[in-house]
């Protein structure tokens, strides 16, 4: 029934204790649940430390970093109806069976997004909304924990390979979404997002990030794209008040980066229903000074 797909990168720490907790999970569930491991070219012991303590899980081991992408080596060769998908740093602790079963009564759900606790569920975009409510249709995921209906991957793909890292979720969900597929909050099934600061820097986070969100909308937009990409950008820079001048310089950087790889990005809009949706529901995309106007009019 479900295929724990598990992306790791020089973590091997992390990746041998989710795969413990997956393991003791696995014994209370009424369902099939195989586990994979994509050892995405770690230069640490991670693939010889999981064939050692771990010979019966699929394990794939690339040569070479793919980012997001290398998830969809797990997607290829995952058996199983819905594919849960995870961090090496993150494990699901509770409601993966309610969960599933609300989507076996709801064939419209392509991908539930997960209750992530003890993480930094802000850390990559500010895309993530924080107020999301039980089983409310949403327009995104975090990455770190969310089940994906096989059916949608076979309609759609899998992850993007130019994205790298960071806001693949909102990216696969524009595509999900067009699909014609809901996206759905649930709460009562939570992921314990144990957030390892090896290879995540702010520097890192907010370059692209910034990139990647500015992109997104090019890519898929519609119309009014320059507009949105301007309240993407100067909704970033907002993030200085708090983190520093740091962090709006590499924002600077990622926006900078957006205008070398936009041209080398096939323009593939979706539909103005679903650029509506999402930019009604995204803070990245609200009017620049909308808490401003906001408090002006009400």
């Amino acid at each position: 029934m479900v295929s724990a797909i598990i992306l790791a990168y020089n973590r091997c720490f992390e990746v041998l204790f989710t795969i413990d907790k997956l393991k003791e999970y696995r014994q209370t569930l009424p369902f099939e649940f195989e586990i994979i491991v994509i050892d995405n070219g770690s230069v640490d012991d991670t693939t010889p430390q999981i064939k050692k303590n771990h010979p019966d899980i699929k394990l794939i081991t690339k040569e070479k970093n793919n980012g997001i992408a290398g998830w969809n080596e797990g997607f290829k060769v995952a058996k199983n109806k819905y594919f849960l998908v995870l961090d090496d740093d993150s494990h699901i602790q509770s409601g993966l069976t309610e969960a599933i079963n609300y989507m076996e009564l709801n064939n419209d759900i392509g991908i539930i997004a997960l209750n992530i606790e003890d993480g930094l569920l802000r850390e990559h975009s500010i895309l993530a909304n924080s107020k999301w409510k039980d089983k409310q249709e949403i327009e995104g995921f975090i990455g770190c924990g969310a089940i994906i209906k096989r059916e949608v991957y076979e309609k759609i793909g899998g992850f993007a390979e130019w994205i790298y890292v960071y806001t693949h979720e909102f990216e696969y969900s524009l595509r999900c979404l067009y699909a014609g597929y809901e996206i759905r909050f649930f709460q009562n099934a939570v992921v314990c997002h144990r957030t390892n600061a090896a290879n995540r820097t702010n520097r890192r986070i907010r370059l692209f990030a910034t990139r990647n969100e500015m992109a997104l909308v090019y890519k898929f937009f519609p119309k009014r794209r320059w507009r949105y990409i301007l309240r993407v950008w100067a909704n970033n820079m907002k993030l200085m008040k708090a983190e520093g001048f740091a962090s709006g310089y590499n924002i600077i950087l990622g926006g900078m980066e957006f205008l070398k790889m936009r041209k080398n990005l096939k323009y593939t809009p979706v539909s103005m229903e679903v650029q509506k949706y999402f930019t009604d529901r995204c803070e990245a995309t609200r009017p620049i000074f909308a808490k401003v106007l906001k408090e002006i009019f009400h």
